[in-house]
């Protein structure tokens, strides 16, 4: 199973989830100063715009390589955030990802993103589960999720590899 960008974009009243472009660099930078973003995802923990252009390019590359789709979160022309659907070894099962950059946050821009493309990909691209992990001390994330329509499922424990150590995650999903 494999996911294509969506046709047209997708987008609501407020945000429009499309291809990441080299103007999206200032979202980059900005990503790159909180530092969560980068230690759990493959934004540069220092920006400079060739690191930059290199996040363009590995995210546009996600769906050629077959492992999902990746989407800048747009506000106004303006990318404020990313969200990620990969795609699990289960058939017809996509995992949710994304980040807000901290100054867009606390919006409903991550919420919406997350409506959006869950059901995109249940009611369009012929998934039947759309699921997130999460970890149980970002409550941020779990309201987001929950805003969002997804159900929590239960927890993983020891799932995350966070480097030094593991950690549990909350599992949440949308079904078709």
């Amino acid at each position: 199973m494999t996911l294509d960008y969506p046709e047209p974009d997708l987008s609501d009243d407020t945000i429009a989830l499309r291809r990441w472009a080299e103007r999206d660099l200032a979202c980059i930078q900005e990503a790159a100063t909180d530092p969560r973003i980068p230690a759990g995802t493959t934004v540069p923990a220092v920006f400079d715009p060739d690191a930059g252009r290199a996040f363009i390019r590995r995210q546009r590359q996600r769906v050629v390589n077959g492992q999902g789709v990746s989407l800048a979160i747009d506000v106004a022309g303006r990318a404020v955030g990313l969200l990620w659907l990969g795609i699990r070894p289960q058939p017809r099962v996509v995992g949710l990802g994304y980040w807000i950059v901290p100054s867009a946050r606390g919006r409903t821009y991550g919420t919406r993103a997350a409506r959006l493309a869950s059901t995109w990909a249940l009611a369009d691209a012929g998934m039947a589960r759309v699921e997130a992990w999460v970890d149980p001390d970002n409550e941020p994330s779990l309201r987001l999720l929950a805003s969002a329509g997804f159900e929590r499922e239960g927890v993983l424990r020891a799932f995350l590899d966070l480097g030094d150590r593991r950690g549990d995650a909350v599992v949440l999903s949308r079904i078709a």
